[in-house]
């Protein structure tokens, strides 16, 4: 009697790890949809962060937390090795390491690319990770995603936020620079 017992609950165990869980199928990306982001307002994400160019590659954890005048992001390394606070204000950045903390004046973009070794368009990457254009740019629309100043912003994923769509994975090119971020948890 035991071993039919014990031969049921280990078919029955079986079974239910082969279970099929029925996914909701994943949002698909039109900017039009998108539009109701270019206001500016307060928002914050939790993610990963993968930047590369021919000499630098950097992998982070990132979040950031984007508030009118302001946008705070932080770095943090693989294993949580290393951490890279980010202050991005008008025509200034602080950057604090844990032991120096360093005021930098001047162009965000110039800044960033001096410091991290990568170019990060931050100033427009604020509309981007929202999956809406900078309106101070042109833009030009693509299949699943557009173009702005030279770089190709393609949304591989959206996720449902409460009653909103945003991008869950995207991907930032410019020449020989990337940029993939992997958004896990998003406040809006």
């Amino acid at each position: 009697m035991m071993n039919k017992l014990g031969f049921v609950l280990s078919v029955l165990l079986l079974q239910s790890g082969c279970a099929v869980i029925e996914e909701k199928p994943l949002e698909t990306y039109h900017l039009a949809n998108m539009q109701q982001f270019q206001q500016d307002r307060p928002w914050q994400f939790e993610g990963r962060i993968a930047l590369a160019n021919e000499k630098e590659s950097i992998s982070a954890s990132i979040g950031w937390v984007h508030q009118l005048d302001r946008d705070d992001i932080e770095l943090t390394g693989p294993l949580a090795q290393g951490r890279l606070a980010i202050a991005v204000l008008p025509n200034k950045v602080i950057i604090e390491d844990g032991d120096n903390r360093q005021e930098f004046q001047g162009a965000v973009e110039s800044i960033f690319t001096e410091q991290l070794g990568v170019a990060v368009p931050v100033q427009a990457l604020r509309y981007w990770v929202l999956g809406v254009n900078d309106p101070h740019q042109a833009v030009v629309e693509l299949a699943d995603g557009f173009g702005q100043s030279g770089w190709t912003i393609k949304f591989k994923e959206m996720q449902s936020v409460g009653s909103l769509i945003l991008p869950r994975k995207m991907g930032v090119e410019k020449e020989l620079t990337k940029i993939k971020l992997i958004v896990d948890q998003w406040k809006i």
